[in-house]
């Protein structure tokens, strides 16, 4: 009984599913378990610079907001898919990268899955204009791409300055700018 209760709820789903092809679905999932795990990483790299021997509360910051928003971006989806008729499809998450060299290094990691998960969606935004869907156009627009150019911004100016600093002086100094403000919080 309780089965076909479930399958009848899925067939009313599909009825309100209008102009929501496929292949953006499938890409809408794709972009889910990106923002996932791209969370993931970012919690991995918040408790890395936590640790005793570490201790740089500023990346630790950084990183902890980057993580709670990634997972927000997913979430977001997830609520749009819904309101489309979509499917949601998670993966399992890729183990992180448990701790870097420096936090240059970490800043360039985050930068080069910025990188990915801004061409994603870019991918995303073509596939939709393709497919006709102005929907899921403007959700895309609204809601990730001024925020991911913004974001990118910030990495890089971040790693900029810690190229200048290039010292353990520096680096102390540049975790307790973060805290400060170079980019004020939103």
């Amino acid at each position: 009984m309780a089965w076909c209760f479930r399958d009848i709820r899925r067939h009313m789903c599909m009825l309100m599913r209008q102009n929501f092809a496929k292949s953006c679905e499938k890409k809408l999932n794709d972009q889910i378990n990106m923002e996932l795990k791209a969370s993931h990483q970012y919690l991995a790299m918040a408790y890395h610079f936590d640790r005793s021997d570490i201790s740089s509360p500023g990346m630790h910051r950084f990183f902890l907001k980057a993580s709670a928003e990634e997972r927000e971006h997913a979430e977001k989806i997830m609520t749009y898919m819904n309101k489309r008729g979509g499917l949601i499809i998670l993966s399992s998450v890729p183990q992180p990268l448990p701790c870097f060299a420096n936090s240059l290094d970490a800043l360039k990691h985050a930068m080069k899955m910025e990188l990915e998960v801004n061409k994603h969606l870019l991918d995303l935004h073509a596939l939709a204009g393709k497919e006709a869907d102005p929907n899921l156009c403007d959700f895309i627009e609204a809601n990730f791409l001024q925020e991911q150019v913004d974001g990118q911004k910030i990495l890089a100016d971040y790693i900029s300055q810690l190229e200048k600093a290039q010292n353990q002086v520096g680096e102390f100094l540049f975790d307790k700018y973060m805290g400060s403000g170079m980019h004020p919080a939103k």
